[in-house]
């Protein structure tokens, strides 16, 4: 799922102030809804979804191997999934973090994030991501002169 795909962020009233999505969506408001910046002080993440839509220069190094193309799609397709899962995760562990600053807890708040699944399924999509790319880099490695 691409960020365009993700939910957007609750503003409606019933929304919880730790909820994590809001949360990210707040913090990007305070920063003038700009959080990107130019050149080398952009996050990661912003840089792995930008070669989706965007083109990119070709190093010096991979324009010398050829039929090239289609691994490099699948990389780039592989570190933005990673990408993606490690976003799934942070918002498990902002909201985990906003739950144990809230002055007042109940039992079913806590035991809903403690049996929340999903976060072991964006574990587990993770994992697998990341043993493609791995594998990937290594058909890429093997090509290189």
């Amino acid at each position: 799922m691409l960020p365009a795909d993700r939910p957007a962020p609750s503003t409606t009233p019933g929304a919880r102030a730790g909820d994590p999505q809001r949360r990210r969506a707040d913090d990007e408001a305070a920063e003038g809804g700009e959080r990107r910046k130019s050149g080398r002080r952009r996050r990661a993440s912003d840089r792995l979804f930008d070669r989706a839509t965007r083109s990119y220069p070709q190093t010096e190094a991979l324009s010398q191997v050829r039929n090239l193309e289609n691994l490099i799609l699948f990389i780039d397709d592989d570190l933005r999934e990673t990408a993606l899962g490690l976003r799934h995760i942070e918002d498990y562990l902002i909201q985990a973090l906003c739950l144990l600053e809230r002055p007042r807890l109940t039992r079913t708040e806590v035991q809903a994030v403690a049996t929340d699944g999903r976060v072991l399924e964006h574990v587990d999509s993770m994992v697998e991501t990341l043993e493609s790319l791995r594998r990937r880099l290594a058909r890429l490695a093997a090509s290189l002169r």
